[in-house]
C-alpha cells in the first residue's frame, strides 16, 4: 500500500504536469472509484482549473478554483499516471483531460482507491481528511511523544493509527521501530522520554531517506510518471524474514501484530 513516501513522490511528479492546466473533460469508467457519485464528480471537476497540489498522510489533495478540491486515496493499488494518451494497461477507472492535450488517468486493479470531489474546505475536512491525525512529517518531537506515548496497546498499532498519526502504514512502520531499536509489541506507556525522542528521529529520518529514492517499489506503486522507486532495496527488515540483521547478524523475524505481518529483529528490539 503506498505509504506517506509514495504519495509525496506523485505529488511531486504530478504537480508541473497539471498546476494551472483546465480540466476540460471527465470520463469514468468505474462509477465506485468516485465520490459521492460518478455525475456529482463529474460535474464538479468541469472547467475547473487545478491551482494547487498537497498531501495530507497518505492522502492526495489537488486544489481548484472556486474554492473546490479533489482527493486522491490510492489504498493498495491505485496508481496516477499524466500522458498524452491512454496507458496500455487494464482497469483504468477514471481519466481527466486537461487544456494541453494531457490527460490524469487513474488505475487500481484491486479497486479499493477513491477519488473525491470536494465542493469547499468543509467539505474536505468532513469527509477525506476526517479522523485522520496529524502528518507524521510535519509533528514535532514533542507533540509526537504526547501523543504516541499517552496511547495503550502494542506500538505498532499506535504509529499504523490514522488517527494518531497520518500517512504511516506497513512499510514505515517496521523500519522506523527497527532503526529505533524499538519492540512492534511494547506498551507505549512504558517508553521513555528517550525511547519517543528516538522513534521520532527514526520515522523521519526513514520517510525522508524514502523520498529521496523515490518510495517504495513492494507491489506495483510507481510515480505519476510510471517510475518505480528503489527504497525497497534499503530496507532492513521488512519482508526480510531470516535473512540477517543489517545491524546485529541476527535472522530477521516475522509476527502478525492485529492482522499485519510484522518484520523485527529479536535482538535489536526486546521488548521494552
Amino acid at each position: 500500500m503506498p505509504e506517506l513516501p509514495e504519495v509525496e513522490c506523485v505529488r511531486r511528479t504530478l504537480e508541473p504536469a497539471v498546476l494551472g492546466r483546465a480540466i476540460v473533460a471527465v470520463q469514468i469508467n468505474y462509477a465506485k472509484a468516485v465520490l459521492p457519485d460518478a455525475r456529482a464528480f463529474a460535474d464538479g471537476l468541469g472547467g475547473k482549473s487545478i491551482t494547487a497540489t498537497a498531501r495530507h498522510g497518505k492522502l492526495l489533495i489537488l486544489g481548484l478554483d472556486q474554492g473546490a478540491f479533489m482527493t486522491i486515496h490510492l489504498r493498495m493499488t491505485g496508481q496516477v499516471i499524466v500522458a498524452d494518451q491512454a496507458p496500455q494497461a487494464d482497469h483504468i477507472h477514471a481519466r481527466i483531460d486537461l487544456d494541453d492535450g494531457q490527460s490524469l488517468f487513474y488505475r487500481d486493479m484491486r479497486k479499493f482507491g477513491r477519488l473525491n470531489y470536494c465542493p469547499d474546505a468543509q467539505a474536505l475536512q468532513n469527509g477525506p481528511l476526517a479522523n485522520m491525525g496529524p502528518d507524521a512529517l510535519e509533528l514535532e518531537a514533542e507533540a509526537f511523544a504526547t501523543l504516541v506515548g499517552a496511547r495503550g496497546g502494542k506500538l505498532k498499532n499506535v504509529l499504523l493509527d490514522q488517527r494518531v498519526l497520518a500517512g504511516v502504514g506497513n512499510i514505515y512502520a517496521d523500519e522506523s521501530l527497527h532503526r529505533a531499536g524499538l519492540s512492534p509489541l511494547a506498551d507505549p506507556r512504558a517508553l521513555s522520554a528517550d525511547d519517543l525522542d528516538r522513534l521520532h528521529r527514526a520515522l523521519r529520518q526513514t520517510l525522508l531517506e524514502a523520498l529521496e529514492q523515490g518510495g517504495s517499489s513492494v507491489r506495483n506503486f510507481m510515480d505519476a510518471h510510471g517510475r518505480a522507486g528503489t527504497f525497497q532495496h534499503s530496507h532492513r527488515v521488512y519482508r526480510r524474514t531470516g535473512q540477517p540483521c543489517p545491524v546485529c547478524g541476527q535472522p530477521v523475524e516475522r509476527i502478525v501484530v492485529a492482522g499485519r505481518g510484522t518484520h523485527f529483529c529479536p535482538a535489536c528490539q526486546e521488548k521494552c
